[in-house]
């Protein structure tokens, strides 16, 4: 009965974290206890071992790692394609275009990596998928960075013939890191989903996704600095248009590349490090011990455990399949009563249309950057953005000269300086790319993790999406006004970084998270991928308007326009996703009263009817039963039990509501309960 009464004092004696404590949250009375297997809560049972571990950052590294290695692949591309376009002119290759052709292949390998892999780490199990797809980034990685022309002969004439194609080798290779980069996606979320404490779940997954930011600024930062340093090496001037510039180039774009091989090799080597999720093992195999002492690993190196009533312990079973027929239950689930087709379209509608106005912006595309950077004040140059310039059958090796020595200016996106050079082209790109989107999208991923907690999730994007709507009409409108009047467009970009950081702040940010969130154990990484790859199938259909359109002023300014009255069916969309927290009910105890042990017998009566954040209420302690042994079967939600004990306790202060008070979430299990 001691080791009761100090429970108890404990439970009484819990303070409010400060305000400015954004994840951690030690509870003390789950620090000694006694998992009891004759009750099937499993949920509970594991929560206590990891809600009490705060923001853990073992966890949060092994997703943030790979996250940050596959967006580095994804956007490294854009910063040095232009480099392509010098050292081997595109002469009709890959019609219409080379660069729409890889971008596309790239989107469809990323489709397929999500579907296929978030199912696979539902069927098999995520530790068994964890580093895998990192490896085909790797391989992917290398086979980009060793591509090339191969053996080249020179006809008569000064033309020359080659080998092999160095635009089909990397739309190859491409297409399988698209695969790389997709699956990471799923494997990342739910490892972080289900091994984060129910309190910090928000607050990490947010972090994860801030390493997008983090990969689009080293991949722009690696570019520039590569750059100028082997040109300073090599004494080559960065006007030079030499076969010594050539050298250079070719070093940049394969070395901006290649780096990415770096994070995913540490990510891979992070996630040897971490054992199979708790939830995979309660929810899908039901083997709750190893559920159990996999948490331990993680979580539990300052507790005490102690296990009883084993024999109750439910069948274990030998694989994920075992008696049961995965399709027809989820497409049961899907379709039966909980009519859970109404999420999985919710969340993917959202992605699709969200990736249809951030892929819509170009994202760092050179022209586009190029063309917000443009002042048609300057000069009078007509719009030849140059992409399918030089598309003549015979290339010069390694130059950037066509057939009758007319120039190929493919790579020169700052279409209106004709005697622009390659080194002075990167430069910009890289620069432009940091100062309108880098920075922006790196702020409002930020802004994400300090408020995510502090706002119901979907009336942030509800909110967002407005937001956005009026930046789309404010940006494209003006867009399209200063083209007309031969006028710089500094308004318009300032609303581009805008975009981008509200987007980063809200939709980005908010959708990776929930569809984390909101699907079952059993099916979490599955229906992830689908939500996921919904996305990109928008950005493969924008893409392709994007190349029928170019990146001129007015087909900008349209685009924009055309994302207003998406944004707004986005946050009609928004308002009928499920909730995924609880208000606060903060309350404010006399320091006399916080001193005093509550009585066992009043503490069991104002638990009794306490409301469950699903709006179920607990059951009254049994004749007999003290905290102590109830603890070790009920969930330890100690934000009620001080409600509880502030409503009943004589001489407490009456409850206050903070403006921004902090936001409970939910379990995942109670978010989305296992169908069995």
């Amino acid at each position: 009965m001691a080791h009761d009464s100090a429970q108890e004092d404990d439970v009484t004696r819990v303070k409010r974290r400060p305000w400015w404590h954004l994840w951690v949250d030690y509870h003390r009375e789950v620090k000694h206890l006694v998992i009891d297997y004759s009750f099937r809560e499993r949920e509970r049972q594991i929560s206590k071992i990891v809600d009490d571990g705060g923001f853990n950052t073992t966890v949060f590294f092994v997703a943030a790692s790979g996250f940050l290695a596959s967006s580095y692949s994804l956007f490294s591309m854009n910063v040095v394609t232009p480099s392509l376009f010098y050292l081997y002119p595109p002469n009709g290759r890959l019609s219409p275009g080379p660069g729409f052709v890889i971008d596309e292949l790239t989107l469809i390998g990323t489709v397929l990596g999500m579907v296929v892999m978030g199912h696979l780490a539902d069927r098999s199990g995520r530790k068994t998928w964890y580093g895998v797809e990192l490896l085909i980034l790797i391989i992917a990685t290398m086979g980009v960075v060793q591509s090339s022309e191969g053996f080249m002969v020179q006809e008569s004439g000064g033309t020359y013939k080659s080998s092999m194609d160095i635009y089909s080798w990397i739309s190859w290779w491409r297409l399988i890191l698209g695969f790389g980069i997709g699956a990471e996606y799923p494997l990342s979320s739910i490892i972080c989903a289900e091994w984060a404490s129910t309190e910090s779940r928000g607050t990490m997954l947010s972090a994860v996704f801030l390493t997008q930011a983090i990969g689009r600024l080293l991949a722009c930062a690696v570019s520039l600095g590569s750059l100028q340093v082997i040109s300073k090496r090599w004494h080559v001037p960065p006007g030079s248009d030499s076969d010594d510039m050539k050298l250079v180039v070719d070093s940049v774009w394969r070395l901006t590349v290649g780096i990415g091989m770096i994070p995913a090799a540490v990510a891979v080597l992070l996630r040897l490090t971490i054992p199979e999720t708790p939830r995979y093992y309660a929810d899908i195999m039901k083997d709750l011990r190893m559920a159990v002492k996999n948490a331990m690993k993680i979580y539990g190196r300052n507790k005490d455990i102690k296990e009883k009533n084993r024999s109750y312990d439910t069948p274990v079973r030998r694989d994920s399949d075992e008696e049961d027929d995965w399709f027809g239950s989820a497409w049961n689930y899907l379709t039966g009563p909980q009519k859970a087709w109404k999420r999985l379209a919710s969340i993917s509608l959202l992605w699709c249309i969200m990736d249809i106005g951030f892929y819509g912006l170009s994202m760092d595309s050179p022209s586009a950057l190029s063309t917000l950077a443009h002042d048609p004040s300057d000069n009078s140059t007509s719009y030849d953005f140059g992409w399918h310039a030089g598309t003549n059958d015979t290339m010069h090796g390694g130059g950037n000269q066509t057939e009758g020595d007319a120039p190929d200016s493919s790579w020169n996106t700052d279409y209106w300086n004709p005697n622009n050079t390659i080194y002075n082209m990167l430069e910009e790109n890289a620069v432009r790319s940091i100062l309108i989107t880098t920075v922006a999208s790196l702020a409002g991923s930020i802004t994400a993790i300090v408020i995510i907690n502090y706002f119901r999730r979907k009336y942030i994007l509800f909110t967002t999406f407005l937001i956005l709507s009026v930046l789309f009409a404010v940006a494209g409108a003006n867009l399209i006004v200063t083209s007309d009047k031969n006028q710089a467009h500094l308004l318009t970009t300032i609303f581009i970084a805008l975009i981008h950081f509200t987007f980063n702040a809200g939709p980005n940010t908010l959708i990776f998270v929930l569809a984390a969130e909101i699907f079952p154990t059993v099916y979490r990484c599955t229906f992830y991928g689908m939500a996921a790859a919904s996305g990109k199938v928008g950005a493969i259909v924008i893409r392709a308007v994007i190349e029928a359109t170019e990146n001129h002023e007015k087909s900008l300014g349209i685009r924009l326009l055309v994302c207003i009255p998406l944004m707004l069916i986005s946050a009609w969309i928004s308002l009928y996703l499920p909730d995924v927290q609880t208000g606060p009910r903060l309350v404010y105890r006399d320091a006399e009263a916080e001193a005093q042990p509550l009585p066992e017998s009043q503490l069991a009566a104002g638990t009794a009817q306490e409301e469950t954040p699903t709006g179920h209420t607990t059951q009254p302690l049994p004749t007999g039963e003290s905290l102590g042994d109830r603890d070790s079967v009920v969930s330890t939600d100690i934000s009620s039990v001080n409600d509880a004990v502030t409503r009943t306790q004589p001489g407490l202060s009456p409850p206050r509501l903070r403006l921004l008070g902090r936001l409970k979430n939910i379990p995942l299990e109670r978010i989305a309960p296992n169908p069995s």
